[in-house]
């Protein structure tokens, strides 16, 4: 590709950045936040605009992101999990458990939220779609970590090894590589993960992997509330073989040809 165009794709990709951290801007904004001038930025937006990722939503001369990024951004997500087929089980499963359901996959060294469905018990907390947590910190990123390949699992623990230790994003998180082993060992074992507040303080949550073919993970399933809804022994248990059973399903139609439209 000619140096001209890609000098007018990284200008593009600036304003986009700027527009998706600031919000709807004018033009003089997007010229002093980026160094292009004016003109540029004129003829940029006008493309953008055709495109459908940028539009003017409120005030005239205002642009903000538009929502032909949105279809990006879904296929970007849809690329290991088919959330349409997934979508049905999750439903029932946060029907039947009445707690807020999360598919995960794996981005990198980091889980990625691309389902979120609220229940009952647990409402403005947790991860966003979109957001992300690091592979030792929560039901659903261990999951992950646990299953999605020695070739990961080496990686990010030599990760951990170089800093010294893995971040800790409550007093409770795991941080030493001999505390995530012991952990990644169970789960393995188990085929489920439980997480108390190692994420997030007053969210607690059970995890389970779905699978593509015999041994590809291709995300983890988890529900989520607050710790006091996971000390009922009886209980737990129940919520652990309701997310393994819907695991399992999306494992299971993942591996059955896709219905044609």
């Amino acid at each position: 590709m000619p140096e001209d165009q890609v000098a007018v794709l990284t200008k593009a990709g600036q304003l986009l950045e700027v527009m998706a951290f600031r919000g709807a801007q004018t033009v003089v904004q997007l010229s002093e936040a980026t160094g292009t001038p004016r003109s540029t930025i004129y003829r940029l937006l006008s493309t953008l605009r055709e495109m459908g990722w940028i539009e003017e939503p409120q005030k005239r001369g205002h642009y903000a992101l538009g929502l032909g990024l949105l279809h990006l951004g879904r296929a970007a997500m849809d690329q290991e999990v088919n959330r349409r087929i997934a979508m049905p089980v999750l439903r029932a499963l946060r029907d039947e458990t009445q707690m807020t359901v999360y598919l995960n996959v794996l981005r990198g060294l980091r889980s990625v939220c691309v389902e979120r469905l609220d229940g009952r018990t647990l409402q403005g907390h947790g991860l966003r779609i979109g957001g992300s947590l690091p592979l030792h910190a929560g039901a659903g990123p261990r999951v992950l970590l646990a299953f999605s390949g020695s070739a990961v699992y080496d990686r990010w623990r030599q990760a951990v090894l170089d800093r010294g230790q893995a971040v800790a994003l409550t007093t409770k998180t795991p941080t030493t590589a001999r505390e995530i082993d012991t952990l990644v060992s169970r789960i393995r074992s188990t085929g489920v993960s439980i997480s108390s507040e190692d994420n997030t303080y007053g969210v607690a949550a059970i995890g389970a992997p779905v699978f593509a073919g015999t041994d590809r993970c291709v995300a983890a399933v988890s529900i989520s509330g607050t710790p006091a809804h996971f000390v009922d022994e009886q209980r737990r248990s129940e919520l652990t073989s309701a997310v393994r059973r819907a695991a399992a399903r999306i494992s299971d139609l993942h591996a059955q040809p896709l219905p044609v439209d």
